[in-house]
């Protein structure tokens, strides 16, 4: 699975988090207790690698995982997508537009707030 943000290609822990596109260097601050923290979202920054839809990506904290494969679970609901093969984020303001492939050519896209987080 390709995942592109606003064009740029991320997912590892070098290009950054597969939901907000931040690395380590990029999108973290060290709170007042001494915790490295998301600088999207506030939450501890873990730096881990998960599984989503059969591939392994890179997420900056829990949070943006959950948030990740809530989309994800979605888009396959939505449109019976099968495997899927690209996600394309794009940012702008406080909007994400999320467009899911699968490789028979499926697509759903997504409409929604970058602040409206769920605790699923």
């Amino acid at each position: 699975m390709r995942v592109l943000i606003n064009g740029r290609e991320v997912g590892d822990e070098h290009t950054g988090c597969a939901l907000c596109g931040d690395n380590r260097e990029t999108g973290t601050y060290l709170s007042i207790d001494g915790t490295l923290r998301c600088k999207v979202c506030g939450k501890p920054w873990s730096g881990t690698y998960q599984e989503v839809a059969g591939a392994k990506l890179y997420f900056c904290c829990g949070d943006h995982y959950k948030e990740f494969r809530r989309v994800i679970q979605r888009a396959i609901a939505i449109g019976n997508i099968g495997r899927v093969k690209t996600v394309l984020i794009s940012i702008n303001g406080g909007e994400r537009n999320i467009r899911v492939e699968d490789y028979d050519g499926r697509v759903v896209t997504i409409n929604e707030s970058i602040f409206n987080l769920s605790e699923q």
